[in-house]
Formats: structure tokens, C-alpha cells, sequence
């Protein structure tokens, strides 16, 4: 499958929003080290893909894109941070990040670290910036600390860096729940919330959230197995060699394929039962299966 135009358009159109605002963020223009290398981080490019569900969620619901603006900003910069702090030599040792060298290569361990960390918290404090009343911006802190903190981000993170000789499938499954799903899950949140959702409507698109994370995390170790690095921008077959459970291990690449688009078609169905126009979500969905990189 194609990416349909308006897809690829939608995706240009909030990663560019994304990159204006990020640029605009006046710590991020300062002239001194820890500014160069947050930069040097969020301009390597990227599929913003996280800031992509909380504008078209926010969009999709009715809400004022705008205003989700500074939360598309904050996922942003914590995903970065934790590219930043997985590739170092501690974590996973990666050399390359988004098709650049990764920021502790350029510019050392100790710069990454102090980077990740100023992203994190620049990420807080740009979310308290939203237009939105007081209390509406506490719930969206409350989700992002959560979804970032040692129950999801952290502790996954921090699981598969110390995973068993025998990473089996329930310890796999709660360590993706953290390391990749919890950020898109809130993703999804954050926009709706801006946009004025209601409490049983959000709970609904928070598992969907959770299960698009899945998605992709499963789209991953495909393409960790029949990628390249020239396309995915990064290293591949890291999780086979270092002998992590993944569904690609249990079931084979047709398998996995197959599984993958099934869950697609489950969380395109969930959509539709949603309020408002998902439609350019549902596209994104339905392409993951196939995505190349």
C-alpha cells in the first residue's frame, strides 16, 4: 500500500507545525552548548509522528489545532530525550539516530545526558503554556508525567535494558507497554483533552492509543528483520542478536505481517465508533503495516 496524498500531507503539515514551534522556543535559540545539542537532536529530522496524533486527535474531535500546539511540542521533546539517552554507550550503544550520527558521537556522553535531561523538562514546562483553563492543563500533566514516568517511559526503558536471558512474551509485552506505547497513547490523549472530550470517550481512545503503540512496536521488529538501515535511519537487527522474544521470533515474518494487519483493521474499526472524523488517523493505521521505514 501507498501513502495516499492526503495522508503524506497531513503528516507534513503537523511535523512542520511542530518543527515552527520547537524552533520558536526561545531556550531552544540560545546561543550555548546545551541549546546546540537539543537542536542538534530535534532537527535531525524524524517522523513526528507523536505530535501528528495529538494535532490530528485534537483536529478530529472539532478542537482548535492551535491550541494543542505547545503539547505536540512536549511529546516531541520527551521522545527525543529518550532517543538521546537509549543510544548512549550505557544503554543501547547506538551509533546512529534518524540517519545522523547520534548526539553523544558528536558532541560526547556527558553533553547527551545534560541535553536529555533539559529536554525532559522543557517538555513540563511548555505544556503548562497551552491556552486551556487551569484545570484541563493539570489533567494533561497529570497524563504526560504518567505516561513518562517509571510505570511507562522510564520503566520500559529501563526493563529492556536490563532484560532476562529469556525475555519471554508477558515480560516483552509489559516492557513495549511502556517504552513504546505509553507515548502514543498520550499523545492521543493530550489532543483530545484539548479538543473537550468527554471522560468515557477519552478511556476509549486511550486503548486505542495503547494498541496503535503495539501496532507499531510490532511494525518494528518486522522491519528489524526485513528493514535496512539506509531506510529506517538507525541500526536493525539489534533485538534478534541480542535474543529478545518478539512476535517476528514466535511467528515468523508472514506471521507477524499477518498480525499486524489485523490489529490494523481492529483499530480502524474502533475508530469509526469514535465521535468526529478520524479518517486521516484510520489512514495512518491502515498504512503501518506496510511502512518501510
Amino acid at each position: 500500500m501507498n501513502m495516499s496524498r492526503r495522508l503524506k500531507s497531513a503528516l507534513n503539515q503537523c511535523a512542520a507545525t511542530a518543527d515552527e514551534a520547537l524552533r520558536d522556543l526561545s531556550v531552544f535559540r540560545e546561543d550555548h552548548g546545551q541549546a546546540v545539542c537539543c537542536s542538534y537532536s530535534l532537527d535531525a529530522g524524524g517522523k513526528r509522528i507523536r505530535p501528528f496524533f495529538v494535532l490530528q486527535s485534537c483536529a478530529a474531535l472539532g478542537g482548535n489545532r492551535h491550541r494543542a500546539v505547545p503539547a505536540a511540542c512536549s511529546v516531541e521533546m520527551i521522545h527525543t530525550y529518550s532517543l538521546i539517552h537509549d543510544d548512549l554507550p550505557g544503554m543501547d550503544d547506538d551509533s546512529i539516530r534518524r540517519g545522523k550520527p547520534s548526539l553523544h558521537v558528536v558532541y560526547g556522553t556527558e553533553n547527551a545526558l545534560f541535553a536529555g535531561d533539559r529536554l525532559l523538562l522543557e517538555a513540563f514546562r511548555t505544556l503548562i503554556t497551552t491556552d486551556l483553563s487551569s484545570l484541563r492543563v493539570r489533567v494533561m500533566l497529570r497524563r504526560l508525567v504518567s505516561a513518562a514516568g517509571a510505570c511507562s517511559l522510564v520503566g520500559g526503558q529501563f526493563m529492556d535494558m536490563y532484560h532476562p536471558d529469556t525475555a519471554d512474551r508477558s515480560w516483552t509485552e509489559r516492557m513495549v507497554s511502556g517504552k513504546t506505547s505509553a507515548m502514543i497513547r498520550v499523545s492521543m490523549e493530550l489532543g483530545s483533552i484539548v479538543a473537550g472530550v468527554s471522560d468515557g470517550e477519552l478511556e476509549a481512545i486511550s486503548e486505542i492509543g495503547e494498541d496503535t503503540g503495539w501496532l507499531f512496536q510490532l511494525t518494528d521488529d518486522i522491519l528489524d528483520v526485513t528493514g535496512n538501515p539506509e531506510e529506517m535511519g538507525k541500526a536493525v537487527s539489534k533485538d534478534a542478536d541480542m535474543g529478545k522474544w518478539n512476535p517476528v521470533n514466535e511467528l515468523g515474518v508472514d506471521g507477524a505481517k499477518k498480525l499486524a494487519l489485523e490489529n490494523a483493521a481492529s483499530i480502524s474499526q474502533r475508530l469509526d465508533s469514535l465521535s468526529g472524523d478520524w479518517s486521516v488517523v484510520k489512514e495512518l493505521i491502515d498504512y503501518l503495516p506496510e511502512r518501510r521505514k
